[in-house]
């Protein structure tokens, strides 16, 4: 069962933000794709630097995750209303994707007690095992979105 919340947090997270805050699927996606690559070159060097600082070592291991939602919640926060309510709904089926991308890059972010966790799970299997094809499902979605949405008047 607890598997089940985390990862309807997970896939979550991005849907609630572009809801919430009324923001572009492309602005979220690409702020995801910044976090993933931050924290793949930075998140040693976090580590090394809040390692002397943080005594607690369970807190040090969510240090990628951190990593990884920080710009989608600052482009959330300063990118706010700028998606129409008439375009909202459109922005639906991306955004849930997009939740779907995001879960995949914060899976293996997860201490191994949560990560068992969901590799366990029937749903948690499914998203591993369908990663890469939701992954270029969505650049693509991504790509037509820009091109339709996005052309100046």
């Amino acid at each position: 069962m607890q598997a089940y919340i985390l990862l309807g947090v997970l896939l979550g997270v991005p849907l609630l933000l572009g809801l919430i805050f009324r923001v572009g699927t492309a602005q979220l996606f690409l702020s995801l794709l910044a976090g993933d690559v931050l924290q793949r070159y930075f998140k040693d060097e976090a580590l090394k630097r809040l390692t002397p600082l943080v005594h607690n070592s369970a807190i040090l291991q969510y240090v990628g995750l951190v990593i990884l939602v920080l710009p989608l919640v600052l482009t959330a926060v300063f990118m706010r209303h700028t998606l129409s309510k008439s375009k909202t709904l459109l922005h639906l089926l991306p955004l849930i994707i997009t939740g779907t991308i995001f879960a995949a890059f914060a899976v293996p972010l997860l201490p191994d007690s949560l990560r068992g966790q969901l590799a366990s799970n029937a749903a948690g299997r499914m998203l591993n095992d369908s990663t890469n094809t939701i992954i270029g499902a969505m650049v693509g979605l991504q790509l037509v979105t820009m091109w339709i949405f996005n052309r100046s008047k």
